[in-house]
């Protein structure tokens, strides 16, 4: 019991030092936060619009976050130990493609290296890609300067709200969850986690502590003018630099430009000329 709980505030802790390197001073942590989130945009979107076997067209992407993290002074292990996380799941969802697609594309030595395998081999990538683009823009990028580019950007205040609330709140929920199962542990005997039987008792008394601790949370946060904020985020925001603009016109147009041209191909005929 004492091995779970010490794993989920790891994650916890995890989850929330990812954070804690947006104060960072380098380029990247002070460029305008609307421009990192254009750029990631086009960088998910870029990324998930090819096709399930353009393994070799998804390769050049992995310029971004590996420069982005050599020049803001990043750890790599930060960002792909969290980005690998998902693995597990992007391999289960892909490993039907492996076992139904079974189509001979070309042979690796005397291995046949078939369509779902290499479909299998773009899901993992584009995981990859797509958790590290996420995780480079909040460990760049204050959660709150997020938040507000998004309000200025009009999309619907409510899925803004929510997005706060479960991101910082997530914790306060989870060490609820931790407390109650320490009571359960110390009430029932050594039982690890509740049974069938105790489930739906600890789930009923879990939303209730949870709704009593937003009701508090609340309660504080409107005694801080909550809401009278979102009123000055609309008008208030630092207008873009040049240094903002070359790096949407740089990354941006990088990412539409593998997007466009296919430049393994391209290169690779240039060495068979």
């Amino acid at each position: 019991m004492g091995i779970s709980m010490a794993d989920l505030r790891t994650k916890l802790n995890t989850l929330y030092s990812l954070e804690q390197l947006a104060g960072g001073q380098t380029y990247f942590h002070r460029l305008h936060p609307l421009s990192k989130l254009l750029v990631t945009a086009v960088f998910l979107i870029c990324v998930v619009s090819f096709n399930r076997y353009a393994l070799g067209r998804l390769l050049p992407y992995f310029f971004y976050p590996v420069l982005v993290m050599e020049l803001a002074r990043m750890e790599p292990q930060l960002i792909w130990g969290r980005a690998a996380v998902a693995l597990p799941f992007c391999l289960f969802a892909g490993l039907s493609n492996v076992l139904f697609d079974r189509t001979v594309l070309f042979y690796l030595g005397f291995l046949p290296v078939t369509s779902g395998l290499v479909s299998l081999l773009v899901i993992v990538l584009r995981t990859l890609l797509c958790v590290s683009g996420v995780l480079l823009l909040v460990a760049l990028t204050p959660f709150v300067a997020l938040t507000d580019e998004l309000r200025r950007l009009h999309l619907p205040a409510l899925l803004v709200t929510l997005l706060e609330m479960v991101y910082r709140y997530i914790g306060v929920l989870v060490e609820e969850a931790l407390n109650m199962l320490t009571a359960f542990h110390l009430r029932s005997g050594g039982a690890r986690w509740p049974g069938p039987r105790d489930l739906g008792a600890f789930l009923g008394q879990l939303l209730l502590r949870s709704t009593d601790r937003a009701e508090r949370v609340y309660h504080a946060m409107q005694c801080r003018l909550y809401g009278q904020r979102d009123r000055w985020v609309h008008k208030k925001g630092r207008p873009f630099t040049g240094a903002d603009w070359w790096f949407m016109i740089l990354a941006g147009g990088g990412c539409l430009l593998f997007r466009l041209v296919d430049v393994p191909a391209l290169i690779g005929s240039l060495f068979t000329r």
